[in-house]
């Protein structure tokens, strides 16, 4: 055995003992990591009006979410005006990445909207894959209703990682959209609890 077959085999059991320590502790560090939900206000810069803006935005996209195949809808909301531009829904029937928010920025890339200067309300909050292209896309803002630990506990299967957990680990150059959780839960919790 060569001094690199030596060092290669103490690095990849050294790894494997601290992956395995890693996943052990996860459950507890992700329960104590969780970020809770916020508002508007609390995350981010939020433009003069856009919170108003997105709260009257939610009833369009939980109508969305009414007609899709899973309830999940979401709609782009102009930043500068406060207008829904357009919207989408959950239709991963044949094409499990066609969640509302991936359906809707492919609408909006489409369309040829400026993402940066518009905001995504959504029903529900982003799951990681929609998470990430969320923060690729470089929109200013996400607002959605009901939290991934409120999906969980109505026993809606998610990937238990919060969109402010994601875009807290973001190593783009770009600043992460200002975040609201828990808006018009009224209308989005009773998509789920079913």
């Amino acid at each position: 055995m060569t001094s690199s077959d030596s060092s290669r085999r103490r690095f990849l059991s050294g790894a494997v003992a601290a992956g395995g320590a890693l996943l052990a502790a996860a459950p507890e560090a992700r329960a104590g990591a969780r970020t809770p939900t916020r508002t508007p206000e609390g995350t981010g810069t939020w433009p003069p009006g856009l919170e108003a803006a997105v709260r009257r935005a939610m009833p369009a996209a939980v109508d969305r979410a009414r007609t899709a195949r899973y309830p999940y809808g979401a709609v782009l909301v102009d930043v500068a005006g406060g207008s829904v531009v357009t919207g989408a829904r959950n239709d991963s029937g044949h094409d499990p990445t066609a969640h509302a928010e991936i359906a809707l920025l492919r609408a909006a890339a489409a369309a040829g909207f400026h993402l940066p200067d518009h905001a995504v309300v959504t029903t529900a909050e982003p799951c990681a894959m929609c998470a990430g292209a969320l923060l690729w896309s470089g929109v200013r803002a996400v607002a959605y209703g009901t939290s991934v630990e409120k999906l969980i506990s109505y026993g809606v299967p998610q990937i238990d990682i919060s969109f402010a957990e994601i875009a807290g680990r973001s190593l783009l150059s770009r600043t992460p959209p200002a975040l609201a959780g828990g808006v018009r839960c009224d209308l989005t919790d009773p998509l789920y609890r079913t």
